[in-house]
């Protein structure tokens, strides 16, 4: 089916509304009519898949929280659970993030370490299930390649600051179906590049008038934004006065 307008993806939920990453942010997506969501993972001390952008949980923790420093590589998922975020919101897991949405996931894999367990949950999911056609997304490749072995059925993207042609040549190797350029990187001859290496372009991220003009003149197939709401108005829009 040919789409008249690209997917909108919520960054990290609705980040703009809501704190980042979280179960809450997560839902406000959904409820402002995102196609997909997008979350960051890490792998906690005891091995279960972590929903958080940053290495560590000091940049999001209330500072209130009885735990509010650290590493997650550090922590266990009991420690983890300890955290309070802003909103006094909890630290989620991937497989909580996935019994919630409603629609398919970009999961960005922050640390190849994490990527044999985020396969293998995946691999668990109901065939044909909204979760199941979620996307595995990384600026590492060895994390993507781990997630072809373990998770063959699982596409991935390859994330990038811009589209140049070691991108391309890496993306084809992995066997990717997208590519993730930052928006401000992101180009017509750029775009056209990628189109024509048979990947698809998921550009991030887009929050301003001006970023979402280029996004849309390059023809992309997705908007990964924080307010998602905000997007699907802009582009509601633009429909009506064509």
């Amino acid at each position: 089916m040919t789409r008249t307008q690209p997917l909108v993806v919520g960054h990290r939920g609705a980040a703009h509304l809501v704190p980042e990453n979280t179960l809450s942010s997560f839902r406000r997506a959904l409820a402002d009519g995102a196609d997909l969501l997008e979350c960051d993972v890490h792998l906690s001390r005891d091995g279960q898949v972590i929903v958080m952008h940053d290495e560590s949980i000091d940049r999001t923790a209330n500072p209130y929280s009885p735990l509010c420093t650290g590493a997650i590589a550090d922590l266990t998922v009991e420690e983890l659970g300890r955290v309070r975020l802003q909103h006094d919101e909890h630290v989620p897991t991937l497989a909580q993030l996935l019994d919630l949405t409603t629609v398919p996931l970009f999961i960005e894999v922050k640390v190849p370490a994490a990527a044999r367990v985020v396969g293998e949950l995946l691999a668990q999911l109901e065939e044909g299930s909204a979760q199941a056609a979620s996307t595995v997304i990384s600026f590492h490749p060895e994390a993507l390649a781990e997630i072809r072995r373990t998770s063959p059925d699982t596409p991935v993207s390859y994330l990038v600051r811009t589209i140049d042609e070691q991108a391309l040549a890496t993306a084809r190797e992995l066997g990717a179906t997208a590519i993730g350029p930052a928006i401000d990187g992101l180009c017509l001859a750029a775009a056209r590049a990628a189109r024509e290496a048979g990947l698809r372009v998921h550009p991030w991220t887009i929050n301003t008038p001006e970023q979402l003009a280029v996004a849309l003149a390059c023809g992309v197939d997705s908007i990964t934004t924080d307010d998602p709401g905000w997007v699907k108005e802009q582009l509601a829009e633009r429909s009506t006065h064509r």
